[in-house]
Formats: structure tokens, sequence, C-alpha cells
């Protein structure tokens, strides 16, 4: 039992020194110039000791973003799905913005100018179903479904410009403060934080 565990846990610091190594690398350079000699120099490993983990870099990265996507799917189907009310989206964006900080320089290195740019999109489409329940529900007019696209692109875009933002400048605010924050900029909109970018439409411009 205790050899096994001197394993697991042998195992498991190769994989962090990849995981980081990997993160350092993307930081500097794509993916597709990454080799595996390169990252075993980094992190002091033989090569041999990586293919034990994964069968190239491309696994590696894989690997990494289904860890990620995982841990916000838990979140989500707890805190989120099936449960179209303002308390539990909020504890699921405070346990995501968690996930992200205990995460940050890998997610940071992931929405960066050399990240993977399908990461991007598959965290999108994972809010994508749930976020579109939310306004078919609460819309305060009744959209026509290609608005309701419309929509919640305009509202996804939002949302990951303000994470690649917080990420990028070191996550200076709590996960506390951000979740607050992107909850009300998603139910109140520029008005609800200062002067509102927009004069009030006329009635006839209104959409149907």
């Amino acid at each position: 039992m205790a050899d096994n565990q001197k394993q697991e846990r042998r195992y498991r610091r190769t994989e962090a020194l990849l995981v980081n190594g990997l993160t350092t690398l993307l930081q500097e350079k794509s993916i597709k110039e990454i080799t595996v000699r390169e990252l075993a120099d980094l992190v002091d490993i033989n090569r041999s000791t990586f293919y034990l983990h994964y069968t190239d870099i491309y696994d590696l990265l894989e690997k990494t973003e289904e860890r990620l996507f995982q841990q916000i799917q838990d979140i989500m189907q707890t805190e989120w799905t099936g449960k179209a009310d303002s308390t539990h989206f909020y504890r699921f964006l405070e346990r995501t913005f968690q996930v992200l900080a205990e995460n940050a320089p890998l997610c940071s290195a992931l929405m960066g100018p050399n990240g993977d740019i399908a990461f991007l999109r598959t965290i999108e489409d994972m809010f994508r179903n749930e976020g579109l329940k939310i306004l078919r529900a609460f819309a305060p007019v009744e959209l026509r479904e290609q608005d309701l696209q419309y929509a919640i692109s305009f509202a996804l875009a939002g949302c990951m410009g303000l994470v690649g933002r917080w990420l990028k400048n070191g996550c200076p605010e709590t996960t506390t403060h951000m979740a607050e924050l992107l909850l009300l900029l998603l139910r109140e909109g520029t008005s609800s934080i200062g002067t509102p970018l927009l004069e009030e439409l006329p009635q006839t411009a209104g959409v149907r």
C-alpha cells in the first residue's frame, strides 16, 4: 500500500511538472512549436518519463483541458443546471472563478495569443444552452430565436473578455468580487454601474 501511494504521488508530481512546463512554454509560443524534448528539458525529466504519461504534446494539452472542463462541468451540474435563479447562478460563478484562480497561469496561457481557440469555443458551448434557458425564461419581451442566439453570443463574449482581462492582470480581485461584478453586468447592463451608454430608444424602435 505504501509503495502504491509513493508511486501515485510521484506520478502526480510529474504530471504537475509537465502542466506547469506546458503553461510556461505556451506563454512564449504556440502548441505546434513546442516539442517533447524542450518540455522535458525545461522540467528536468527524461523524455521516456513523459511518454509514460502522454503520447505527445497534443495529448498533454487535450487531457489538461479535459480536467479543467470536468471541474467546471461538475460545478455547473451542481449549482446551475435546472436552477434558473440568481442565487444558484451566483454560486456557479463564484465557484467557477475559484477554479480559474487555482489554475490562473494555465487558463491565462490558454486564453492568450498562443492559446487554444478550441478551448475557448468549448467553454462557450458549455454555457450556451443553460444561458439560453435563462434568457427564454426572463427576457422582458419575447424574442425570436435568432435574436436569442445573438443575445447569448453577446453575453458570452463579454464574459470571456472579463475573465481574460482578470487573468491577464493576475487575478487581483477576489473571486467573490468578480462573481458579483459579472452577475451585475449580466443582469443590469451598463446602466447599473454608471451613466448609461445608450440613450433611451424610441418606443417604435423596440425589437419584436
